[in-house]
């Protein structure tokens, strides 16, 4: 049994509502995103996010763009503690299996669209609120 130290020092501590977890990379940052179980009416986030920065190495510039760029890139220990607490949470590793880029990229639009569309239910409700008005 393990105390969940890193996960702790993030701030997580309902450890039992944890579902998944993903991790994508944009540019030089490692981005985990945390899944909770909650129920619809919860006011508690969904989901919580984590940016790690990568480690920087001193190389010429033309290579930055080559495989061994890539592979010099080693995420933060920190991240990696936090990844085998959350594989010991869950029972399974990252929610990102190898997908089709396109799937990928639809199920990225879909989530986007519902972001959106409630985003939009917000203002319209609290335009609403306000009640009419005269306009200029």
């Amino acid at each position: 049994m393990t105390d969940y130290s890193t996960l702790k020092e993030m701030g997580i501590s309902s450890f039992e509502l944890i579902s998944r977890f993903s991790l994508r990379r944009e540019h030089d940052r490692d981005v985990l995103k945390v899944y909770y179980l909650r129920p619809l009416t919860s006011l508690r986030p969904h989901s919580q996010k984590f940016t790690f920065a990568r480690p920087r190495q001193a190389i010429p510039g033309q290579s930055r763009h080559s495989q061994a760029w890539k592979d010099l890139l080693d995420c933060s220990p920190v991240l990696q503690q936090a990844l085998q607490e959350l594989r010991q949470l869950t029972g399974s590793d990252c929610d990102n299996q190898p997908l089709a880029a396109k799937d990928a990229l639809l199920r990225d639009l879909s989530h986007l669209e519902k972001v959106v569309a409630a985003k939009l239910a917000e203002i319209r409700e609290q335009v609403e609120r306000l009640g009419p008005q005269a306009s200029a």
